[in-house]
């Protein structure tokens, strides 16, 4: 699957900075409360974003202190990435393996990319080999996301691995965490002019997101 600069146009992606950063920060301080760790502050830390596309959360946890990585498959995404943030890109496949030592990383996200990939399980074994502490993913809720972004003429046809709640629980028990939490959310946004009124809202079971946390090491919070 390629994803050429014509996808990202057909989703206006350059035009979602800021509401993908606020998607970041909001998801780094729900983690941050669930596993007891502050991952809003990375200084002396190291993170990988997997899927990072055009870099924006590559660009934003380097503004928190983070060493901060970003692979992508796409070739044009990690181009525009080059181009706009001063960070570590690289062209890769999170589902064939990636070019770091294990346990490298602090912290590993990955957001709304487990839904694009034909071996989500694979991806996440992949991603948790090269992890020594915190493992964050959001991704669609199939419970919702098909009927409701039919609605809205937001459905992406890429979406070949949308799964509910329970079915990415069952998927994450395959690789023996330390800890691990599935939450159904919702962000709701409107903007104002230049500025983003953002609130991101636990709505049990039928969010239209889920949040994914993964503690590899230490104790369950």
């Amino acid at each position: 699957m390629h994803f050429t600069e014509e996808y990202f146009k057909s989703f206006k992606y350059s035009q979602r900075e800021q509401l993908i950063k606020r998607h970041i920060f909001e998801t780094l301080r729900w983690a941050s409360k669930i596993s007891g760790s502050e991952l809003l502050n990375g200084k002396g830390k190291t993170a990988l974003d997997v899927g990072c596309a055009y870099g924006y959360a590559v660009n934003f946890l380097s503004s928190l202190g983070y060493h901060a990585y970003g692979i992508d498959i796409s070739k044009h995404g990690i181009k525009k990435a080059k181009r706009l943030h001063p960070a570590d890109f690289l062209i890769s496949d999170v589902q064939t393996g990636l070019p770091f030592k294990k346990d490298f990383f602090n912290l590993i996200t990955c957001f709304e990319v487990l839904e694009h990939l034909l071996n989500p399980l694979q991806a996440l074994r992949n991603m948790f080999a090269l992890c020594n502490g915190i493992m964050i993913c959001t991704t669609p809720n199939r419970l919702v996301e098909k009927p409701i972004k039919k609605i809205v003429r937001d459905f992406d046809e890429t979406h070949v691995s949308v799964k509910t709640e329970d079915e990415w629980g069952e998927c994450i028990k395959k690789l023996n965490s330390a800890f691990f939490i599935v939450e159904a959310f919702f962000d709701a946004n409107l903007k104002v002019g230049d500025k983003l009124l953002f609130k991101s809202l636990h709505i049990p079971y039928f969010g239209l997101n889920l949040r994914i946390l993964i503690k590899k090491y230490g104790d369950s919070p």
